[in-house]
């Protein structure tokens, strides 16, 4: 299934309900890549922490591992992040598939004093001032467990809609989302644009047509974007090695795929891995 979000929607639609309620909402699609966010500017107390690598690398463990968690059960989903806010996750769902998330929160539902020696503690593993970020928390809006309540209600009914009233685009059963469902099931391969046309029983015009207009780049790029996309994947939630990574996106040479993964993402993938340590996306670690 071929799933295209309607940013310029959403960010309006998200805008909204920031405007109203003042609480930080935004949507992630399947692969918890963010596509969307209100307001634009981060609060100070989590800016202060993601201006740090650790704390920044924390902060998307903690949204991913909430997502996952609402995945699992394909509902709506309350916790704790790292930084002691309030967090709640909503699965987009299409029938029985998720198509994304909406998250809310940033969320103080505690007292600068009760949250006292917890900033502390978190202040001396990041390196940041206690006063500044003490002060930050200060800052943040907090909200009782009824206006909690009340928007997780209205998301909640909200994510049923979104596809019928065009936020989410759906193109089921189609040759475009044949296509994609083609590489993405044979990734570990090597693709050509031959071997997809046969699969398919169409054309490589056509080909070339619907990649350009489904996917917003010729076939072969996107068959790079989809290997970088699972590369990604693995090296953050897995074990494996650099070199077996490298077969299970389809690159036999272990040297061509270092150099390639940085071409596109900037950094070697030992150390992307490194960014996003394993033992943060466990489970009681």
């Amino acid at each position: 299934m071929l799933i295209n979000f309607n940013i310029e929607k959403l960010d309006k639609l998200l805008y909204d309900f920031y405007s109203l309620t003042g609480i930080t909402i935004s949507v992630w699609d399947a692969s918890f890549k963010e596509l969307s966010f209100q307001p634009k500017k981060v609060r100070r107390f989590c800016r202060m922490i993601k201006a740090t690598e650790k704390g920044r690398c924390a902060c998307y463990l903690s949204d991913k591992k909430l997502c996952s968690e609402c995945s699992k059960t394909g509902k709506p989903t309350t916790h704790h992040c790292h930084a002691g806010l309030v967090d709640v996750a909503f699965p987009i769902k299409y029938k029985d598939t998720v198509m994304g998330y909406i998250m809310f929160g940033q969320i103080s539902d505690k007292s600068t004093e009760q949250m006292s020696p917890f900033i502390e503690g978190l202040c001396k593993e990041l390196g940041i001032n206690n006063a500044e970020l003490t002060n930050s928390y200060n800052e943040l809006i907090r909200y009782d467990e009824n206006i909690i309540s009340s928007a997780a209600n209205i998301l909640k009914q909200a994510t049923r809609y979104l596809w019928l009233s065009e936020y989410i685009d759906i193109g089921y059963d189609t040759i475009a989302a044949k296509a994609d469902e083609y590489v993405r099931s044979h990734i570990n391969e090597s693709l050509s644009v031959s071997s997809i046309c046969r699969a398919l029983n169409i054309s490589k015009k056509h080909l070339y047509e619907i990649s350009h207009k489904h996917f917003n780049a010729p076939i072969g790029e996107y068959i790079c974007s989809v290997r970088i996309e699972k590369a990604k994947q693995l090296l953050t939630s897995t074990d494996y090695t650099i070199q077996q990574i490298s077969y299970m996106v389809g690159i036999q040479d272990y040297n061509y795929f270092t150099k390639f993964f940085k071409s596109k993402v900037g950094t070697a993938p030992l150390r992307y891995r490194k960014n996003f340590p394993l033992s943060l996306y466990e489970d009681g670690k």
